[in-house]
């Protein structure tokens, strides 16, 4: 219970220090351009940028890893950052610049503002981010790696809010900086000397805002730990860290689900969104046996000798509970044992979960478990393992069945057949795409 307070604590304590960090490298890099030359200015911003991607990469290897979608962010802005102020130094070249500009009206020793240039790169790269939101390849792939929000518990759930939050606060910060900026340039900036007036404009102002949202984050985040401390912390010292078994009931071409509960007596209901009818709740370990697993089933069923198979688990990045995720295959007669003793549920077509799923109605547990199932096996049904298609057959798309799944001999626990699904054959500049996720990123080992 301590370790898991901890580490809880922990994730919101790095939530803050990933925006101190991040916004306080492009404040620095401002800063220090009031010291070091404009040649030297874009080494400076590809060494920060070196340093945000080996910490990116450490945690991705984390017990409990942490949203890093802010520093993904910043580290990109120091790139385009780097590029741009390499290629104003080059264009600031004599035997480029005097073909032309009047040479009198350029000076060399201020060949760019870097306020402008960070600003503006920031402005650019958040605005991108914000638009693609969750379908950011840097998004899918940790989800991939550590499962979804929902997966994931508190800590899942904050992650996606506080992350994405964050880059929505580091857009509204540079377009303000920004904006000012580039105001002042064209209307008040004479290029001779950077005078007292252009430093508290182009340099100090962004470090007098930073300072300011430190101390409205870190209030923020204060405000989550005791939020923590009194509502959901105390919810899980009633129930401790546990294990969760989940089944997925197949018959035939439909799978088993649970309607919303819709009781008008009922002022809070816990179940709003269709899902599983079957699932357990044990004490927290870090395996189940296949036998302890299909007794279980049988017992909140009532169903002898039932077909029983894994799925998946998700065992890392929720420090309150691990989830064990199987497939349950019924019989005729099974079904009907079950639906007789069971009448608010319905057996749904993959077609109707889909439509459900795209509505928001199911829980997204549950929505998260039918996107791995089919993902994966659509998948390893088109690829190998290396994302070579099986068949020579370009943008073939074999069917998808759900009386199939039980012939299949699928390890829907590999998460590298979610990479393959993203990155094949199919996708354009796939070797190089492979190559950059092997050995650079570090995601498809």
């Amino acid at each position: 219970m301590r370790q898991r307070r901890l580490d809880n604590g922990k994730g919101i304590f790095l939530l803050w220090l990933n925006w101190v960090t991040g916004s306080g490298a492009l404040v620095l890099l401002i800063i220090l351009s009031l010291w070091i030359k404009p040649n030297a200015l874009p080494i400076v911003a590809l060494a920060m940028q070196l340093l945000f991607f080996v910490l990116i990469k450490r945690n991705r290897d984390a017990r409990i890893p942490v949203c890093y979608i802010l520093p993904f962010v910043v580290s990109r802005v120091l790139f385009w950052t780097a590029v741009v102020m390499v290629i104003v130094n080059l264009l600031y070249s004599r035997w480029l610049v005097e073909h032309v500009f009047d040479l009198e009206r350029i000076n060399f020793g201020i060949p760019f503002i870097s306020q402008l240039i960070v600003g503006s790169a920031a402005v650019v790269i958040s605005a991108w981010a914000m638009l693609r939101r969750r379908s950011l390849s840097f998004c899918l792939d940790c989800k991939m790696s550590h499962g979804t929000p929902a997966e994931r518990g508190f800590l899942g759930h904050l992650f996606t809010q506080e992350g994405q939050y964050q880059v929505r606060l580091l857009f509204a910060i540079a377009m303000l900086c920004t904006g000012i900026g580039w105001i002042y340039y064209a209307v008040m900036y004479v290029n001779v000397s950077f005078s007292a007036h252009d430093r508290f404009v182009f340099v100090w102002f962004q470090a007098i805002v930073w300072f300011m949202s430190v101390i409205y984050t870190g209030l923020r985040y204060l405000g989550l730990w005791g939020y923590y401390c009194q509502n959901v912390e105390g919810s899980s010292e009633r129930r401790g860290a546990y294990t969760e078994l989940r089944y997925i009931m197949v018959w035939g071409n439909y799978i088993c689900l649970r309607a919303p509960e819709s009781e008008p007596d009922k002022i809070v209901t816990s179940n709003l969104k269709f899902d599983i009818p079957v699932s357990a709740i044990l004490s927290k370990r870090d395996n189940v046996s296949e036998y302890e697993a299909m007794s279980l089933f049988a017992d909140r069923t009532g169903l002898r000798h039932p077909e029983v198979k894994f799925m998946y688990a998700n065992t890392g990045g929720n420090v309150d509970c691990n989830i064990f995720h199987y497939l349950c295959f019924l019989t005729d007669e099974q079904q009907e044992q079950f639906i007789e003793a069971h009448p608010d549920c319905d057996w749904c077509s993959l077609h109707e979960i889909q439509k459900m799923i795209n509505s928001h109605l199911c829980n997204p547990l549950f929505s998260a478990e039918i996107i791995r199932l089919h993902t994966i096996a659509m998948a390893w049904k088109t690829y190998d393992i290396n994302g070579n298609r099986r068949y020579a057959i370009k943008h073939y798309r074999p069917t998808f069945h759900i009386s199939d799944i039980k012939k299949w001999d699928v390890d829907y626990n590999d998460s590298r057949w979610l990479y393959v699904a993203n990155n094949n054959a199919d996708v354009p500049f796939f070797h190089l795409r492979r190559i950059w996720r092997k050995y650079i990123n570090g995601i498809g080992r």
